[in-house]
């Protein structure tokens, strides 16, 4: 997980980190040196992670892209030059096909050589990206489109082949996160959660919540998670709470096998959450 991150050293002075990780048994702080050509900042706040294996993980500080080995970071600053507001996730297939979206309605494409600027059609923000590779080979990148406080698209996009789209969607709701695993399912959340079935939408009946992040192992096994301590599952047949009107903010979960991680926000510190299959 990245972002900033204060701890008191042995002497009380306050260090900054911004990264930790959790190894099955503990958890350890990390400070990634992100210094070079367009980071002024020694360790910054780190906004976003994608990790293709232990040593061949993405980073950002919102600017620029960084290759972290899990020692050093080699800096790619060309994505500065093509983006006018921050990246707030990375999604990738493998190293040679690497999607950065964020602020202004901003998307960037790296095939492994060169970045490249996808025109989006809209300058809201995109909140989130997630991807699959279909039975052509080809990537679909989903991405989920709303500002917050000012007026602007409640759309989501869908990128094939650096051609951007959007699924049909004619709701007036702010969307903050995408899912899927194949083409004939699409789970979203922000004001509420809804599912794409075969190009037909259902609106999930849960608590009023905002929900900020929804991630899967498969269809039939689905994550969502938001304010006021949310957590909601879906098992294949029904939809659960296991946790809701708490005073934490859920924003993000991502689950793997019988693992899932929540983190958020909590009594003026961040947190992670781990939970297991029984």
């Amino acid at each position: 997980a990245v972002g900033e991150i204060y701890m008191n050293d042995s002497l009380g002075q306050s260090i900054r980190y911004n990264a930790v990780h959790w190894n099955g048994s503990n958890w350890e702080f990390k400070r990634i040196y992100y210094y070079g050509d367009c980071s002024a900042v020694t360790y910054p706040p780190l906004t976003a992670i994608w990790a293709f294996d232990a040593n061949n993980i993405v980073v950002t500080n919102g600017g620029s892209i960084g290759w972290f080995n899990g020692n050093s970071v080699n800096l790619d600053c060309r994505t500065n030059l093509l983006l006018t507001g921050a990246i707030n996730k990375i999604w990738g297939s493998n190293t040679n096909d690497l999607y950065a979206v964020g602020g202004a309605g901003n998307i960037a494409h790296y095939n492994g050589t060169i970045w490249r600027k996808i025109e989006g059609g809209t300058t809201s923000i995109l909140n989130d990206a997630w991807g699959i590779t279909n039975e052509q080979n080809k990537t679909i990148v989903y991405c989920a489109a709303s500002s917050f406080f000012v007026p602007g698209d409640k759309k989501i996009l869908k990128i094939v082949d650096g051609k951007v789209d959007s699924v049909n969607w004619g709701k007036d709701v702010r969307l903050y996160s995408a899912w899927t695993n194949n083409e004939n399912f699409l789970y979203v959340c922000g004001e509420g959660v809804f599912v794409n079935k075969l190009g037909t939408w259902e609106h999930i009946n849960l608590p009023a919540i905002t929900t900020n992040s929804i991630r899967g192992n498969e269809i039939n096994d689905v994550f969502a998670v938001g304010s006021m301590g949310t957590i909601f599952h879906f098992n294949g047949i029904s939809w659960h709470v296991i946790s809701s009107y708490t005073q934490k903010e859920n924003y993000r979960v991502d689950l793997k096998n019988n693992v899932v991680a929540i983190c958020g926000y909590y009594n003026g510190k961040g947190f992670v959450e781990i939970g297991r299959r029984n």
